[in-house]
Order: structure tokens, then C-alpha cells, then sequence
């Protein structure tokens, strides 16, 4: 029962001793006597976490703040906790197929260019310099305990292999240089790609750093464009956002009865097609269609799967949208 009467900074709750429900060995709940909440400005929770300020934190503390907190573990009397995430992956790279530059729509709708983007990316320095090797290698995909899971899906064009990102860059056409070694787009302008970022996060500041070292060895240029005051990548203000940096997908446990609506243009907040998705959101009033062939196959493939009335039709739609993902490489 809330004790406090707002508005307050600091919230009581105690225990309702006439409550109703009882555990299967007959104890009253709740348990706890007493739940003391404060507010507090999310940049300072995990200072106030590692001065032992706090007896129970799960959110507004990320992987940045793990050798923070960890040292001040045996000292504030805490046990810090990793907890598994269910999402495709911790940081993921979504190349904007909808790009306004027709140059660069060109290239990133190639997908040799993408896959050559994903050998250029060495996961394993990533995992050890950042995520102190805790952190499993490969592809934004479900995870491994979803029933849609397939092995070669994690791995596929996820090795570091500088070598074949070169030789698909060079098939591109990509083969002229400036003196710096940055490759030239054929109307002569350098590679250089923008990623969007929140700017929030040290570690995915520091992830995009370490790639733009390997893109750099293949000569691609990245820069960070940062804007934490608005991630939505609404599709009129992204006439220069190359690509979009994100967790992966928000639910890697997916299983056949779940609406596929990340594998599909659904949504002008997908980074990697927001302007099919605003097509779809504004049912043709603004926006673009799909006009790739794998943009309509992964529409047609959802739209099956909300007209399918079996668990196998419906597992069938999902494993095909997720193995035509154009983004996944």
C-alpha cells in the first residue's frame, strides 16, 4: 500500500497485512514488509548504485557501468549480476536501403556491399575489448533457445575477413582510392558513411570506434553523427543518415505464434527501411513501396502470416521472412 502522498522524491510502500492471496505452502503475500522508491536522474543511478545507495537496481544501469560497479561490489556490501538479454544482439548496424542519395541507395541496396560491411567487422576484438569476452560472436538473429533458430543464420558473413571485404568492394567497382586510401564513390566522392548514434552509451560509442578502425583497413570512412535527443528515424529527416546503430532484435526468443512485425517493412521507425514502413504506416499517403523484390517478399510473407490458421503456416512464414532479411548482413 503506498504510503507517501504525492507528488514526492521518495515513495513508502508496506505491506497490506490483510491481503487475500497466499503462496502453495500457505504464507500470507506479499513477503516484504516494506518497499522504499526514490527518483532519481538516470545519469546518476549507477553512481548512487556503487556507493550502496540502492538494495535492488535493474534499470538505468548498463554494460558500461559493470567495471564500476564490480569494483565497488566487496566494499558497499552489493553482488553484481549479468543478466541474460533477449534481444538478436547488443548493437546491431542497420544499412538505410530507403537513403534519399540515390548513389548511396544504389550501393547499400547491393548486398555485396553489406556483407562486405559485416567481414570488415572484427566481432571477436569487439567482444574482448568491450565485453570482456562474455558476449557470443555473429549476426543480429534470434537466439539460440527461440524454436525459429537456425545456427548458419549467427554465423553467416560474420567472420573477420578484411581479404573477401576487399575483393567485394573491388567486384563493386570501388576500386579507385584518394590519397588517404578512402575508396571513391563512381561520382568521385569519398566513402564515407554516417551512422547515427545516441551518444548515450560509452560502449556503443567505443564498438563504432573499433569498426571504424577495420572499415578503415578496406577503405571505408565511418563517422558518428550523435543526436540523443531523438532516436525515431522519422523518413523526411534522414536524408544523410547512411545507417542507424540499435540493439538488435527487440525480441530474439520469437517463436511461430509471434506477430513477425521486425522482419518486415511494418514501421517508419525501422532504421533499415523507414520509408516503406511509413508506406505501410500511412497505408500509401507518404512514404515509398517496396520496390525491391526481397522489400515485397517480406510483405507478402507477413501478410501470410496474419491470414495463416495453423502453428505450421505460421512457422513457415517466419523462418522464410527471417532468412530473406536483407539487414541481416
Amino acid at each position: 500500500m503506498l504510503k507517501t502522498r504525492p507528488p514526492a522524491d521518495r515513495f513508502v510502500f508496506e505491506r497490506n497485512p490483510f491481503y487475500h492471496r497466499i503462496d502453495a505452502a500457505g504464507r500470507q503475500l506479499p513477503y516484504i514488509d516494506r518497499v522504499v522508491m526514490t527518483l532519481a536522474d538516470s545519469k546518476i543511478i549507477p553512481a548512487k548504485v556503487g556507493t550502496g545507495e540502492s538494495d535492488l537496481q535493474a534499470r538505468y544501469l548498463r554494460f558500461d557501468n559493470y567495471t564500476f560497479l564490480k569494483a565497488a561490489e566487496a566494499r558497499n556490501g552489493y553482488t553484481v549480476n549479468l543478466w541474460r538479454t533477449a534481444e538478436g544482439s547488443q548493437l546491431a548496424l542497420y544499412p538505410n536501403l530507403n537513403v534519399s542519395d540515390r548513389t548511396w541507395r544504389e550501393l547499400f541496396r547491393d548486398v555485396r556491399f553489406r556483407r562486405a560491411l559485416s567481414l570488415a567487422t572484427d566481432r571477436h576484438e569487439i567482444n574482448q575489448a568491450i565485453y570482456y569476452g562474455l558476449a557470443q560472436e555473429g549476426q543480429n538473429t534470434v537466439l539460440p533457445d527461440s524454436p525459429l533458430y537456425q545456427p548458419r543464420f549467427r554465423k553467416e558473413w560474420s567472420q573477420y575477413d578484411p581479404a573477401q571485404a576487399n575483393r567485394l568492394l573491388d567486384e563493386l567497382g570501388l576500386t579507385r582510392r584518394d590519397e588517404n586510401g578512402t575508396r571513391l564513390l563512381p561520382d568521385g566522392r569519398p566513402l564515407q558513411i554516417i551512422v547515427e548514434s545516441s551518444g548515450e552509451s560509452t560502449a556503443e560509442s567505443d564498438v563504432l570506434e573499433l569498426i571504424a578502425d577495420t572499415w578503415r583497413e578496406v577503405g571505408i570512412k565511418l563517422f558518428t553523427k550523435a543526436d540523443a535527443a531523438d532516436r525515431v528515424p522519422q523518413p523526411d529527416l534522414r536524408r544523410r543518415g547512411d545507417d542507424g546503430v540499435a540493439k538488435g532484435i527487440d525480441n530474439g526468443l520469437v517463436t511461430p505464434e509471434m506477430v513477425p512485425a521486425e522482419f518486415a517493412p511494418t514501421s517508419q521507425q525501422q532504421y533499415q527501411w523507414p520509408k516503406w514502413g511509413q508506406y505501410i504506416e500511412t497505408k500509401g499517403r507518404a512514404g515509398e513501396a517496396p520496390d525491391m523484390p526481397v522489400g515485397k517478399q517480406l510483405r507478402s510473407l507477413f501478410e501470410d502470416w496474419l491470414k495463416a490458421t495453423t502453428h505450421d503456416e505460421r512457422a513457415r512464414s517466419g523462418r522464410t521472412s527471417w532468412r530473406s532479411t536483407p539487414t541481416r548482413c
